[in-house]
């Protein structure tokens, strides 16, 4: 949403009685207006100078992601406003905030007859901080929530830890995630309708060759199973810790590690019931994210993105006054070894500053993957084309995995490389727009053109291959998921996503299709025969399973958004074990070092399910926090 916030009013410093200033600015005073592109939209500023100075900087509307924002919102007015100059640093991980800020005061500068450029030459004033030398019983390298959570768990074993975060705000990419939690559960699954197509998902699953022991041990527990759900005679919908095992292996086309996958899922289902013990409340439903494949993705009833994950373990930590403390804009660079053991890290403080963080007991890298290093991505995946936007933050850039790998820490799978098809075309995030979950696929023609319940990297590349490798998400009002205040489930103000042609708008099938340019009578034709599939629960096009959750498409306003792949999760990364022990390219445990989260490889294989990435992140992460502050 665009709020609209009066964020902080900057009083001018004397800057010129004190030297500090190398352009004498000339302005016309007065206040001035201006927007430019954030992340998630326009940043608007109001600038107030006098004849000489800029007097104040304020941000007054912004849609730009809570838990990430607030720094550079608050910190480069200030800055603009001390040193009287343009060249304040973006604040990692809120780049695009940052300079969102910067450009649109630039603006405001040119407005009142100020030189911009010159501005833009002043120096920022930034000291060199002290070295710094600290010590925990753990040590964390990334505060997401992978690392939050291996925080909490090694908290709660009498532990005290330090979490090094390289940007100015803890959250990594579990805060910019939708907040889909997947895992089984069977009370509120059983709210849920099974269907024969659905039946004939699981069938097929057990139809597969088993590849190893534990994938046999996986088929026949489901199979049997299945025969006692078949036997109850029950209409709600079959699951099982072992069937979500089954599924991302065989999502992953079979090349991750079964025993890590089964040891994810079983600590996904009792991590369900943790985080409620913390106090994140549950929405009531289940539902099922783009290419999760079944009805087992969960949404926090309070949050509409993975900010409740960062809040349930921040408020766990504050609330019980746990010895954790964290070291923001702090860039792990490499890891400390002594007598063939991981004893701590070397980072850089924001200034420059040197700070050596030993670690007693264990090293944890919960630091993410590196969805947005390009150049990273495009080493190990060289047909990705060059210009692909990412969906990740900025500070994700492969650091724990180049770090684990100078001290011989194996990789896997690191050519797996996921992109997510729904994606903003405009800043490749992952944006709420309207109706995600419940949405129609149609191309820039009118007309659908896969299953919306298949992998993401099925529909990616069915994606790709339309006219301009775009789509629309289509939906009508019950299905859009806009609030009271008119807001998608990531706060963002829908008629702002209209009037910028992110989103269209159409009382009638035909006023869409004049919205997106497509011909009424196909986008018609395809609206019937998905009203069609609705209502018989088969789709005779393209196979969808699932219509459940879908009402039809037959009342207005009809929605359209825009969407593109972007990169979205790296499926390789840091070998581990089972218990997160990082493993070396002779197979050995790395003492010291453990490892979950993005950062790892092994459980996703060569195609990651939708929602399937918190609970890996929390899931192993609390297991590598607990075995970290258990290590002798």
């Amino acid at each position: 949403m665009k709020s609209s916030i009066k964020v902080l009013t900057l009083v001018l410093c004397l800057l010129l009685a004190v030297g500090t200033c190398a352009y004498a600015g000339s302005y016309q005073a007065g206040s001035y207006t201006a927007a430019a592109p954030g992340k998630n939209g326009d940043v608007t500023v109001q600038v107030t100078f006098t004849d000489d100075a800029i007097e104040s900087v304020e941000v007054t509307e912004h849609s730009e992601t809570a838990g990430i924002c607030e720094t550079p919102i608050e910190r480069i007015p200030a800055q603009i406003v001390e040193y009287q100059s343009l060249a304040v640093d973006t604040v990692t991980g809120a780049t695009m905030t940052s300079q969102a800020i910067l450009d649109a005061v630039t603006d405001c500068v040119t407005q009142a007859g100020g030189d911009a450029e010159a501005l833009k030459a002043v120096a920022v004033g930034q000291e060199t901080g002290e070295s710094v030398e600290k010590e925990a019983d753990v040590v964390i390298v990334g505060g997401g929530g992978a690392g939050l959570s291996a925080a909490v768990a090694a908290a709660e074993k009498g532990a005290d830890v330090i979490i090094i975060e390289k940007t100015a705000a803890i959250g990594g990419n579990t805060v910019l995630a939708g907040g889909g939690f997947n895992a089984y559960d069977p009370e509120r699954q059983s709210q849920v309708e099974m269907n024969p197509a659905q039946l004939d998902t699981v069938r097929k699953l057990l139809e597969k060759e088993p590849l190893n022991d534990t994938h046999k041990q996986l088929i026949d527990t489901v199979a049997a199973q299945l025969a006692e759900y078949e036997a109850s005679g029950s209409n709600t919908l079959f699951d099982s810790i072992e069937f979500h095992a089954l599924q991302t292996y065989d999502g992953g086309d079979y090349l991750g590690n079964i025993d890590l996958i089964l040891a994810t899922e079983t600590r996904a289902h009792d991590m369900l019931s943790q985080l409620e013990k913390y106090g994140l409340v549950w929405k009531d439903k289940v539902t099922t994210y783009v290419g999760a494949l079944w009805q087992r993705s969960h949404e926090a009833k309070d949050y509409k993105s993975g900010k409740g994950f960062i809040d349930t373990f921040t408020n766990v930590i504050a609330e019980n006054n746990y010895p954790v403390e964290i070291l923001l804009e702090t860039r792990a660079d490499s890891l400390i070894v002594e007598d063939g053991r991981v004893t701590g890290v070397h980072a850089v403080g924001a200034g420059g500053a040197e700070a050596v963080i030993r670690a007693r007991k264990g090293v944890v890298l919960t630091s993410g993957g590196f969805a947005a290093n390009n150049e990273m991505c495009m080493k190990y995946k060289p047909s990705l084309l060059p210009t692909l936007k990412s969906t990740n933050s900025p500070a994700i850039t492969g650091d724990g995995i180049i770090m684990a790998e100078e001290i011989g820490a194996a990789l896997v799978d690191m050519d797996q490389i996921q992109l997510l098809p729904t994606s903003s075309p405009f800043t490749g995030s992952s944006p709420g727009y309207v109706g995600e979950s419940a949405g129609m696929y149609i191309n820039l023609e009118g007309k659908r053109f896969v299953s919306e319940y298949e992998r993401r990297d099925v529909i990616t590349a069915a994606v790709l291959s339309q006219t301009e490798g775009q789509f629309y998400i289509v939906t009508c009002q019950k299905n859009a998921l806009i609030d009271e205040n008119g807001q998608n489930k990531f706060g963002e103000d829908v008629e702002n996503l209209i009037a910028t042609k992110q989103v269209f708008k159409g009382d009638t099938v035909a006023e869409l299709a004049e919205q997106i340019n497509v011909d009424p009578a196909v986008l018609q034709e395809t609206f019937d025969k998905w009203n069609e599939a609705c209502h018989s629960g088969v789709d005779a096009e393209f196979g969808r399973p699932n219509f459940a959750e879908n009402v039809w498409l037959d009342e207005g306003p009809f929605y359209a958004s825009i969407r593109t792949p972007a990169i979205h999760h790296t499926m390789g990364g840091v070998k581990v074990d089972t218990e997160l022990h990082v493993i070396s390219e002779d197979g050995n445990v790395i003492p010291g070092l453990y490892a979950a989260g993005e950062v790892t490889g092994g459980v996703h294989g060569s195609n990651r399910l939708g929602a399937n990435a918190v609970p890996d992140a929390l899931s192993n992460g609390r297991v590598a926090g607990q075995n970290a502050a258990d290590q002798k």
